[in-house]
């Protein structure tokens, strides 16, 4: 083959690749503006209309035992809620729908304190605090050799987020610390999204049912979740016990330090 041929298929080969790009980029276009978009702005006025009614009629709903991780929650209200497209606190152009963000706040009255000892246990804790934006004191400065004691506020959001998965033509429904701090993620295909879905969607968010059935979790998740828990409780179990032993052993040392500055008779008599 000449040097021409040769250019000349490579620059053939290049002009279809543009060209396939170009058709897929209008075909997702097109997917968006017939059948993504419509879905989208349906369900945004399903959920603002959720969101001013609940608002209107300040409905505060009581949840029971939310985290096994925190049992020192007991009971907590949902409320405050409230709804933007722009990822903030405003809205886009209800054109160009990519995300519905719907949040309320879990409340409880008062705070309690943990204990953790050493690094990791530290680190773990601090971490997971701030990934489900729980809201919390501690001294940062402390010795990750001594025992951290973090103060926690019965304080936390819920997310549910419905984004535009513009590459594959789908719908996806995020929902973040809803129950036990877990995060949850469903696709759609876009005729899924209808009223019926929606509704399920704001009962499940409202807990007027204990399970979304469309995002049951396998028995291997399940059972997947129940093993790192008990390993997180056995750790923590651990944990609580060398601290009541450290502190026992420090209260004791004190004890006969004292003892032995007071008792004339603890020394030895010359």
């Amino acid at each position: 083959m000449g040097i021409l041929n040769q250019l000349r298929e490579e620059a053939n080969q290049k002009k279809e690749n543009e060209l396939n790009k170009l058709t897929r980029k209008e075909q997702l276009e097109k997917n968006y503006q017939t059948q993504i978009l419509p879905r989208m702005q349906n369900t945004f006025h399903f959920m603002k209309e959720l969101v001013d009614h609940l608002k209107f009629l300040e409905h505060a709903i009581k949840i029971e035992n939310y985290s096994s991780h925190y049992p020192q929650f007991g009971t907590l209200t949902q409320t405050d809620y409230k709804i933007n497209t722009d990822g903030i606190v405003g809205f886009v152009d209800s054109k160009r729908l990519m995300q519905i963000n719907v949040s309320f706040q879990c409340l409880g009255d008062g705070d309690f304190f943990i204990k953790k000892k050493g690094e990791f246990a530290i680190e773990q804790e601090i971490a997971f605090l701030h990934e489900k934006q729980i809201k919390f004191k501690w001294n940062p400065a402390q010795s990750f050799n001594e025992t951290a004691n973090i103060k926690i506020y019965k304080n936390f959001p819920v997310n549910f987020r419905f984004e535009v998965d513009y590459e594959q033509s789908q719908i996806k429904l995020h929902i973040k610390n809803h129950a036990e701090f877990d995060n949850y993620t469903k696709t759609f295909q876009p005729d899924e999204v209808n009223d019926e879905l929606l509704d399920e969607i704001a009962r499940f968010m409202l807990r007027k049912d204990c399970d979304f059935i469309r995002l049951k979790i396998s028995n291997k998740q399940k059972q997947d979740i129940r093993l790192r828990l008990d390993e997180y409780n056995q750790q923590q179990t651990v944990m609580q016990q060398q601290i009541q032993f450290e502190e026992s052993q420090e209260r004791s040392l004190a004890k006969k330090s004292l003892f032995s500055r007071i008792n004339p008779f603890s020394k030895n008599k010359k």
